[in-house]
């Protein structure tokens, strides 16, 4: 399955980076909706979400990977983003790199957005949803 996972610079000053891993739709990835994953906590990793809920890939008890039956990701281009700065993969140089409000995630969050469409501008047409589950509730419409 294709895939591709870096970090989104936020916050230069302070390094500050959150992590993604993109999953382009399994069936027309032109033209699925672009759906951002963000997992809840605070402080969940959206890793979560992708490796135990819906993601293309899981766990097994052996720790081992197989391919999930039934993904998100056949027909939906999936976008996990550890959020906010500090959460699974993603970190900062500095303290003062770290979200402190609801308004400070929003603004980390757009600048990884217009940093990913600008890496992958073959989706900024598609149709896009944010989404997740528990504490995303105040990120999502932040």
């Amino acid at each position: 399955m294709k895939s591709y996972a870096g970090f989104l610079t936020v916050n230069k000053t302070y390094n500050s980076n959150l992590f993604f891993w993109f999953f382009p739709a399994q069936i027309q990835p032109e033209d699925a909706p672009v759906v951002l994953w963000l997992q809840g906590g605070p402080g969940g990793s959206s890793m979560f979400g992708l490796f135990v809920e819906h993601g293309p890939y899981v766990v097994t008890s052996n720790m081992t990977l197989r391919d999930r039956d039934f993904p998100w990701t056949t027909m939906l281009s999936m976008l996990y983003i550890d959020n906010p700065v500090g959460t699974g993969f993603s970190f900062t140089d500095d303290t003062h790199g770290y979200a402190v409000n609801e308004d400070n995630v929003a603004r980390d969050l757009y600048s990884a957005l217009i940093q990913f469409f600008q890496i992958f501008p073959e989706y900024k047409n598609n149709d896009f949803y944010v989404t997740g589950e528990s504490y995303a509730g105040k990120y999502v419409p932040a």
